[in-house]
């Protein structure tokens, strides 16, 4: 336990799996910001959740929650000596955004932005197409997928969209077909944001679990290629350290090139744990042999809960891994652990989802599992 520290903040991003979400400009303000806030007594643990589209489905709601249940156990150190935690989740949605004339940063309302078509808008506003595309594929190829855990493992042919919802409701406890409704596609980027921080705020308040935690929700929209931040939450009183590492971006000037701003093309996949910072990078190190991670390279997928083999993942984690392999070609991902064996969880849990696992078979993906020291799985 460090001694000059009076106060810690968590601070949960919610982000796009986007490979284009993450700048070096970002990085560096982060740092800076965070070592600033050191230096007046704050510790900043800075967590991100990459989600395609950014959607706040009931399992992305249940790792927010074990995230910050697991961050409160390990605080439990300060906590007895007095030092008061804040918690903070960041709700950020992505696309080609801007001030309409006349608007002000300050009043963070959607009503003050609009969103001009550009590649670099987020792809999830296809995502029903997606999952058509997807559920076509199935039933196109009468593929037979498996479902269960190793020992008590089922096979399913689809041919129908009845085998479909079979499917669903066998392997994901869902009723109906996925892309019927357990796929759904972004309406507006200007209030997507605003959206899921009100779904997620819901389940806060109604979870009597965290009635004793003060948990503040923002929700924004970024631009790729300005690295502007637009707060949407109309919460014009509270100014977070998420908006002093974007009011360091913007006083840098720093505007990204045409890399960041075009149809996304990464060179790699992967899944991590969300806990491992800045994992894109060392996915680029490690499985590249890259000392310099440029933006856009690495597509990911991070969770907390990436390792419980047991589970099946949800509906944006399947469409996210199948737009990357099918239209990214992605058909490399790293998938990685804060330790191997934690890697090797990730890995199984991969293969045994229904959908990715068939997946990883159909476009032959190579998946290669490894800890957050570049030590691989054997």
């Amino acid at each position: 336990m460090e001694s000059n520290i009076r106060k810690i903040e968590l601070h949960i991003v919610v982000g796009c799996a986007d490979a284009r979400d993450i700048s070096s400009a970002f990085y560096t303000a982060l740092e800076a910001q965070k070592e600033e806030e050191l230096q007046s007594g704050t510790l900043i643990d800075f967590q991100r959740m990459s989600v395609a589209g950014t959607f706040v489905t009931p399992g992305i709601i249940n790792e927010i929650k074990a995230h910050i249940e697991d961050k409160m156990r390990e605080y439990f150190e300060y906590y007895k000596v007095g030092i008061p935690i804040d918690i903070f989740v960041h709700l950020t949605a992505h696309g080609n955004v801007m001030l309409k004339k006349g608007c002000l940063h300050s009043t963070r309302s959607y009503h003050d932005i609009e969103v001009l078509d550009a590649p670099f808008n987020c792809g999830m506003t296809h995502a029903q197409e997606v999952a058509l595309e997807m559920e076509g594929m199935l039933l196109a190829k009468r593929a037979v997928l498996e479902y269960g855990l190793r020992g008590k493992r089922h096979h399913l042919r689809i041919e129908t969209e009845e085998d479909v919802e079979t499917l669903m409701k066998q392997a994901y406890g869902h009723d109906g077909t996925i892309a019927g409704n357990w796929v759904k596609s972004i309406v507006n980027l200007c209030t997507h944001a605003y959206e899921q921080k009100k779904i997620l705020r819901e389940s806060l308040d109604s979870d009597p679990t965290f009635e004793n935690l003060k948990i503040v929700l923002t929700a924004g929209v970024k631009n790729y290629h300005t690295n502007e931040y637009y707060r949407v939450d109309g919460n014009t009183h509270m100014n977070t350290f998420l908006d002093l590492v974007y009011d360091r971006v913007r006083k840098s000037g720093h505007v990204q090139d045409g890399s960041h701003t075009q149809k996304q093309n990464p060179s790699l996949g992967m899944f991590h744990h969300s806990s491992i910072q800045q994992a894109r990078a060392l996915g680029v190190k490690y499985y590249l042999g890259m000392d310099k991670y440029n933006v856009g390279q690495v597509f990911a997928i991070g969770s907390m809960n990436v390792p419980d083999y047991y589970k099946t993942f949800g509906p944006y984690k399947n469409a996210g891994f199948f737009y990357g392999v099918k239209h990214l070609g992605l058909k490399t991902w790293v998938v990685m652990g804060r330790n191997l064996e934690e890697a090797e969880r990730m890995q199984e849990r991969i293969l045994n989802d229904p959908l990715m696992g068939y997946f990883v078979k159909e476009f032959g993906v190579k998946l290669v599992a490894m800890d957050k020291e570049g030590k691989r799985l054997a």
